[in-house]
């Protein structure tokens, strides 16, 4: 049985989950703990900039370099999410520093958020995109340990933001040889 991925890996991949929850300690940037992979397109979003749908959707286009056209509404930012067409990349990693302030008054509003971009990592995957290619798509939520409690839920994994010393296996099932009954 293979180990539990490490985040970079994951993040080279077109493979579900396409959100994950990086808890990183206090005083590190997550941008310093996630390795670009070559040729990847990162971009950071401040969660203390969405806190409502009407400022996540000016922060998602500040920080996506949104076309004039984008709509600011939920439709026009999962469009806008499947059509890089002004950003080529071999593959997208986002990354929502202080995720705990991100819609933190509208749980409805955030699953919302979340459904949207699964949705466009799934569709990045399948090459169901504005150009038809498939590419990573990743969403990396980070937040600090004293700031994971803000939020109940937060519906998405969570990912070490270390490489594993070694690979997390379950121990063996090799039993120890019977005794004889004498």
């Amino acid at each position: 049985m293979a180990g539990t991925p490490t985040l970079h890996t994951h993040l080279c991949n077109a493979t579900p989950p396409w959100s994950a929850l990086l808890v990183v300690p206090r005083e590190t940037s997550a941008s310093a703990l996630v390795k670009t992979p070559p040729g990847f397109a990162v971009r950071t979003i401040q969660g203390k900039k969405c806190r409502t749908p009407s400022t996540l959707f000016s922060e998602f286009a500040r920080a996506l370099d949104f076309p004039d056209y984008f709509g600011h509404n939920w439709d026009a930012l999962e469009e806008c999410l499947v059509d890089f067409e002004w950003l080529p990349a071999k593959g997208y990693i986002l990354l929502i520093h202080d995720a705990d302030a991100v819609l933190p008054e509208d749980e409805e509003e955030y699953e919302t958020l979340l459904e949207i971009l699964s949705d466009a990592g799934e569709a990045w995957s399948k090459g169901q995109t504005a150009e038809g290619r498939r590419a990573p798509f990743h969403v990396c939520l980070t937040v600090t340990e004293q700031n994971k409690v803000k939020r109940t839920h937060w519906h998405v994994k969570e990912f070490s933001p270390t490489e594993p010393a070694t690979p997390k296996t379950k121990p063996s099932l090799k039993r120890a040889p019977k005794r004889s009954k004498k």
